[in-house]
């Protein structure tokens, strides 16, 4: 007669409890990659498609040469973004306006896109589009990037009664 044999146990099944921590561990990782890579994809559509209505803007004005709409597009466009790095910058005016401009993009020129405001109640609109578009898509790229700092409190703060 033979003896009676245990059947044969896998070491891997089932698993060890730090087996379970480290799939754990996995997923979450996994999770948090995917969540960041689709936030990033997010923010570049949103950037393009901002840039993207400042070439079309531009587009319509060489068209009909309306410099007035012109104007209040691009001005507008400043705005929403001035307005995803810095929620208090839409109540600016004036200089208080354009050193929220240039905080927000140090490197750039502001002074022609910080006019705009100005430009847009004036009864005949004169300004260079191709230069004030030039000048608004640098400033978009710039306070748009990821890694750009957002103005300090304190100081967006002072300028509001300005």
């Amino acid at each position: 007669m033979r003896d009676v044999h245990v059947p044969h146990v896998s070491a891997w099944w089932p698993l060890a409890p730090g087996w379970w921590v480290l799939a754990a561990l996995l997923l979450i990782v996994a999770a948090v990659v995917i969540l960041a890579w689709r936030r990033r994809a997010a923010w570049h559509r949103y950037v393009d498609g901002t840039l993207q209505e400042l070439r079309d803007a531009s587009r319509r004005h060489a068209q009909d040469g309306d410099a007035a709409a012109f104007a209040t597009t691009v001005s507008q466009l400043i705005r929403r973004v001035a307005r995803t790095r810095d929620p208090r910058s839409v109540t600016l005016r004036g200089a208080a306006w354009r050193d929220a401009l240039a905080s927000m993009a140090p490197r750039q020129d502001v002074t022609r896109i910080a006019e705009l405001d100005v430009a847009l109640y004036r009864p005949a609109v004169s300004l260079d589009a191709s230069v004030v578009a030039r000048d608004a898509e640098a400033w978009v790229r710039q306070a748009m990037r990821r890694d750009a700092q957002r103005p300090h409190a304190g100081r967006a703060k002072t300028h509001v009664g300005a």
